[in-house]
């Protein structure tokens, strides 16, 4: 399969910021200045694994024909769009959707921590807003 150019430079920026976190990963502060990380698979016991496991599993399941009911209604906007414009809005309205049903598995997810006395997962942040730096 051939990847176009847009493409690989989309996943160019994902794996240069997987590479950065890895390198900066033993200074053991990577990633704390806004909130708390939770605690890596290899700490929780066997128990809270396989009910974390289980929680995730069947909400992937039970939300799987949301998820293809969003890319199908996706395809039919994208090509019904006749201007960019249009275009723009079917990408805006498919990300909120996808954004919807992410905060909706996370709630789920968070409730089976909360019952098993971890901390919650933290909320994303998405690249493009975070605050700039100043510069001096």
């Amino acid at each position: 399969m051939r990847l176009s150019l847009r493409w690989q430079l989309g996943l160019l920026i994902p794996c240069a910021a997987l590479a950065a976190a890895s390198l900066h990963a033993g200074s053991g502060q990577a990633g704390l200045r806004h909130h708390r990380l939770p605690e890596p698979w290899s700490q929780l016991t066997q128990a809270q694994q396989q009910a974390l496991f289980k929680v995730r599993r069947d909400w992937e399941l039970r939300s799987y024909p949301q998820r293809l009911a969003l890319l199908k209604n996706r395809q039919l906007c994208l090509k019904d769009a006749g201007t960019l414009e249009a275009y723009r809005s079917c990408r805006r309205q498919s990300s909120q959707a996808r954004k919807a049903l992410r905060r909706q598995g996370r709630t789920l997810i968070n409730g089976e921590r909360k019952r098993l006395g971890l901390a919650p997962l933290p909320e994303r942040r998405s690249w493009h807003h975070r605050p700039q730096k100043s510069r001096p």
